[in-house]
């Protein structure tokens, strides 16, 4: 209770030198920006990888990268239901406007309606499945990919040069689907000039089923045909796609800590300054009966607050920035999208706390160790 009782004279002493305190709250918050960055960065990262845990294989072209080089005759089909271990195949022909690292992708994906829901886990938010499936320019958009370009049901619009009607807009399970648009495969390939052909099947498997052998059934079926295929699990598949991305996004984690480092010896030095220019009152407070915790408790507290204002400041600002600039990491046909969500806000303030905890004990351990006598002598 003394403690709350002293929180103004808390709040006093950081205003009592405006410019120094606004200047530690500046690089604080811009400290505390770069840690919520990296960490809206790796859980995009992370969101994405854990969409990719299902049981899906991709079968695409061998030797193959970019989804606009791969080509397998729709005949293998047959041939992949036939497979013991698999439960529903898609076949997909995919456009991208970019295969390249870029912040604008636009993908689409040409399917068959009748064979969507038996591979892809798709909830409708607004719009009508039926209406799109009876027309053949129709489009459903993920929901990310309709917010970053203000798309709305009815609206038609141009999506990778294709002329499309947006019939629903729709949420998906699977690693980067909010980001895509699905168009009926026949009118894709026309557009592509690849009748006959698809881009890569998507392989459901049953459960139970092994994936390494179902793939290596895979390729072995198609080994001396015309397009051997390179068959791997969905999320094998992603990481061989992003994995570049990954250990950049896991090097700028140390570049966030680095900055939390550096700022919490800054803060440091700025509550260390301002429990030195307030010995006399200090030792004062403790000699009108203010225990030495007490005291080390007042130089935690303009620490925290410090940090706190700092922090929140900064956290606030990225997570504003993503809200109001929605950012997707476009990769070959793949989107990760970066959310700076709570849980970024809470990291963020509970980083703030705990740089300001740590770099005030040093300055309450001096002002406290320090003998009375000396703290009220005038210099």
């Amino acid at each position: 209770m003394i403690f709350l009782r002293f929180l103004p004279y808390v709040s006093r002493t950081v205003r009592r030198a405006p410019m120094r305190s606004l200047l530690t709250v500046l690089g604080t918050a811009l400290a505390l920006a770069v840690f919520a960055f990296v960490r809206t960065l790796e859980g995009g990262v992370d969101t994405f990888n854990r969409d990719a845990s299902r049981p899906v294989l991709v079968v695409f072209q061998q030797s193959r990268w970019c989804p606009l080089t791969s080509q397998l005759p729709e005949r293998y089909l047959g041939d992949l239901e036939q497979l013991d271990g698999v439960q529903a195949v898609l076949p997909t022909t995919v456009f991208v406007n970019k295969c390249s690292t870029n912040l604008d992708l636009v993908a689409l994906h040409g399917v068959d309606p009748a064979r969507l829901a038996g591979v892809q886990d798709l909830t409708v938010r607004e719009g009508d499945l039926a209406a799109w499936a009876a027309d053949r320019a129709g489009a459903l958009v993920g929901a990310r990919l309709a917010a970053r370009r203000g798309l709305k049901v009815g609206d038609r619009a141009q999506l990778a040069g294709m002329s499309v009607v947006v019939y629903a807009i729709v949420d998906g399970k699977g690693p980067g689907v909010d980001n895509l648009a699905f168009v009926h495969a026949e009118t894709l390939q026309l557009q592509r000039e690849m009748l006959g052909q698809t881009t890569e099947y998507l392989v459901r498997l049953k459960d139970g089923a092994d994936p390494v052998e179902v793939a290596h059934a895979i390729d072995a079926r198609f080994a001396s045909s015309e397009a051997p295929t390179d068959t791997k699990s969905l999320q094998a598949f992603v990481q061989a796609a992003i994995g570049e991305v990954t250990e950049l996004v896991h090097f700028a984690r140390l570049l966030g800590y680095l900055a939390v480092l550096v700022v919490t010896l800054i803060l440091s030095n700025t509550v260390f300054i301002s429990s030195q220019t307030r010995a006399q009152e200090l030792g004062a407070l403790e000699t009108i009966g203010l225990t030495k915790g007490t005291l080390a408790g007042l130089v935690v507290a303009e620490g925290m607050l410090l940090a706190l204002l700092g922090g929140t400041v900064g956290t606030l600002a990225v997570a504003a920035y993503f809200h109001l600039v929605p950012t997707t990491l476009g990769i070959e046909s793949y989107g990760i999208d970066f959310v700076a969500g709570p849980a970024v806000v809470v990291a963020g303030l509970v980083a703030s706390l705990v740089v300001g905890l740590v770099a005030s004990v040093p300055p309450a351990l001096q002002a406290v160790l320090r003998p009375v006598a000396e703290a009220v002598r005038p210099d």
